[in-house]
């Protein structure tokens, strides 16, 4: 970001004394540098702020057009793209600092999962979704990116199966994508499913709801007795297919949208199994996991033995609202260790929001 504020203040230095004559201002290369940066930093705007932030854009841009003599609006322009870049990089700056942190968290200072996140801010100067130290080994694992003959997909080796990804990824999105992956279920994470005593047993019939690209199905296909995987996003479909084609004795995919409702594209998981005994449901479904839970209400209250992880970071209230959801259900329930740092609203770095990743649930009946 200050590259860029660098580069413009240049560029209006050498207009305002003649040296880059007016008619020969790059102003379309000006406006798309700039607009670079908002797109940079979307994730610190709501998409209703995006939207707003994108139209003035667009105002200041039209009042101006290619080929304009008047050195006076030019270096009006350029005098705004500086002040719209310096206010981005100052609220960034000052929302990603240790002072701030420890400001909003002066009540939690002593709680070290609380303060390790303080202190990676504090060494980075950004907010990451996932801000432990233990991120670092995970940014240069070699991932070995392989090409399958008979499909012509790539895939990544993983625990003696291979791991598919659809056609149109390429090696450098395959290998960034991998990683994340797998450091997210490493068990310092808090976005990791596994947890004891709530993980999958053997024999358990498996839902494994925005499955993607299927390393929660991989970890437990062997262990139980039957595994569903319900993915929306039909890119990951034949990737999965490819995946899981050595289990489909035991493997179902369903192409579809997890919801409160069972019509058309939307599935519930009342509507799928209204009889069928499950033992373990998997959740990460991009904050619908409320509306998928309220599907589920029969499926809930009939199994006797079933235990659950249910992503509970995509939206402020999802822990309580989660929790409070599966204990009526008679579960006991938990949360993943540490927290989570929502990184693509700006009211949540305003608020420097911290949100448990995973809450788990567990019911016996005897």
């Amino acid at each position: 970001m200050n590259h860029t504020r660098e580069l413009l203040l240049k560029l209006r230095d050498v207009i305002q004394n003649g040296a880059l004559p007016v008619e020969n201002v790059p102003l379309a290369d000006i406006r798309q540098c700039v607009y670079a940066e908002l797109q940079v930093n979307r994730s610190t705007f709501t998409e209703r702020q995006y939207a707003d932030v994108l139209n003035r854009f667009e105002i200041l841009c039209t009042n101006i057009t290619e080929g304009e003599t008047d050195r006076g609006k030019i270096l009006l322009l350029m005098d705004a793209f500086i002040l719209c870049v310096d206010m981005l990089s100052q609220s960034v700056y000052t929302l990603a600092n240790r002072e701030y942190w420890n400001y909003k968290h002066r009540a939690d200072k002593d709680d070290p999962e609380v303060a390790e996140i303080i202190d990676y801010i504090d060494k980075r100067g950004r907010i990451d979704l996932i801000s432990y130290d233990f991120v670092e080994e995970y940014q240069n694992l070699p991932v070995a990116v392989e090409v399958d003959g008979a499909t012509g997909m790539r895939y990544v080796p993983y625990k003696g199966r291979k791991m598919f990804f659809p056609r149109t990824w390429d090696e450098n999105r395959i290998v960034s994508y991998y990683r994340s992956v797998v450091m997210e279920q490493d068990g310092r994470s808090p976005h990791c499913y596994d947890k004891e005593p709530y993980g999958v047993k053997e024999g358990d019939i498996v839902v494994d709801a925005g499955a993607a690209e299927g390393i929660f199905a991989l970890d437990c296909v062997d262990r139980a007795a039957g595994v569903y995987l319900i993915e929306a996003d039909p890119e990951w479909i034949e990737a999965l297919e490819q995946t899981f084609c050595g289990d489909r004795d035991k493997v179902r995919i369903i192409n579809g949208f997890l919801d409160r409702f069972h019509e058309g594209s939307h599935v519930s998981l009342d509507g799928l199994f209204e009889s069928e005994e499950i033992g373990y449901i998997k959740m990460d479904i991009e904050g619908a996991e409320k509306a998928a839970l309220e599907g589920a209400d029969k499926l809930l209250e009939r199994c006797g033995n079933i235990r659950c992880a249910i992503c509970s970071y995509h939206c402020r209230e999802d822990e309580d609202s989660i929790r409070r959801t599966l204990q009526n259900h008679g579960f006991t329930t938990d949360t993943s260790q540490g927290y989570m740092c929502p990184n693509w609203t700006l009211e949540a770095y305003l608020e420097a929001q911290l949100r448990r990743g995973i809450v788990f649930g567990s019911k016996v009946r005897t």
